[in-house]
């Protein structure tokens, strides 16, 4: 008979439960249900009752009844709880903000429109500036990096070594919080592994498609040479829910967005696809 595992997790958790339900020996082990943290979707108690293995990112006490540690203590005797980790990356994207209010909001550009630039002007600076006379961005770097091994103390997988060796050779990231196959495979590998069950195999790692292609968060080309990425050149295109756009023509949809005084970013995206791209 099957033991049931339960997996708590954001998005990230949804794409390890594919990878893990991937694996013969996991599947042949477990049944596994998915439930997702940051919409507090509740755990019923009966599941919670039956879990054997308790899969879980990590929940401060803020979060109540679904904080890790009251999950963990709802647990049976004998289960078993592994934290994962919850990647967040800001190398590729320093200027990101959890600001509220605007999807995938920029304190950059939004510093620009904050001296009251005309869009286009915005959008002019935006392109042309000298970003290392206006950021540290070694610094930020490393402060992202921190923030990141701090967090790793608390997962049962190491992962930040992973990511700082190979952020500049592969695009390991498409948005701060999407990691790509690189990085999923290896928290996959580390759950099975501390199972005592072999690694995804070849096959299954040549069919797994794109993570997340939907929206790649565009990289400012001097970011990336600053940093000396292998990709994100000036020129480079990312896809944009179907449209396949620069650094420049997502900055001047972000500023007209901001202009236009909406909120909604990316229903704005979607609509915007008859924007003229920036000079």
């Amino acid at each position: 008979m099957k033991r049931l595992c339960v997996l708590h997790g954001n998005c990230q958790g949804e794409i390890l439960k594919a990878l893990l339900s991937a694996s013969p020996e996991f599947s042949a082990a477990f049944d596994l249900e998915y439930y997702v943290n940051f919409t507090r979707q509740p755990i019923a108690d009966s599941s919670l009752s039956r879990c054997d293995l308790f899969l879980h990112q990590h929940l401060g006490e803020h979060w109540g009844p679904l904080s890790s540690e009251a999950l963990r203590n709802a647990l049976p005797a004998g289960s078993r709880a592994l934290c994962f980790p919850n990647i967040l990356f800001k190398g590729y994207w320093p200027f990101w903000s959890d600001r509220p209010g605007f999807d995938y909001a920029d304190s950059f550009l939004d510093a620009l429109l904050e001296r009251d630039l005309k869009p286009e002007e915005a959008v002019h600076v935006a392109l042309h500036a000298d970003l290392s006379k206006l950021y540290d961005l070694s610094a930020l770097l490393a402060e992202t990096l921190v923030l990141e091994r701090a967090k790793e103390l608390r997962s049962d997988i190491a992962y930040v070594d992973l990511l700082e060796e190979n952020f500049r050779t592969q695009k390991i990231m498409n948005t701060i919080n999407h990691p790509g196959r690189g990085l999923m495979f290896h928290v996959a590998d580390g759950v099975l592994a501390l199972l005592g069950m072999p690694p995804l195999g070849k096959e299954i790692r040549a069919l797994c498609p794109a993570l997340y292609p939907d929206f790649e968060l565009p990289i400012h080309p001097r970011v990336a040479a600053h940093h000396g990425l292998a990709f994100g050149v000036e020129g480079t295109r990312f896809n944009i829910y179907g449209q396949a756009l620069t650094y420049g023509e997502y900055a001047r949809r972000y500023v007209a967005c901001k202009h236009a005084g909406r909120e909604d970013f990316t229903a704005f995206l979607q609509e915007s696809q008859t924007l003229r791209p920036a000079r």
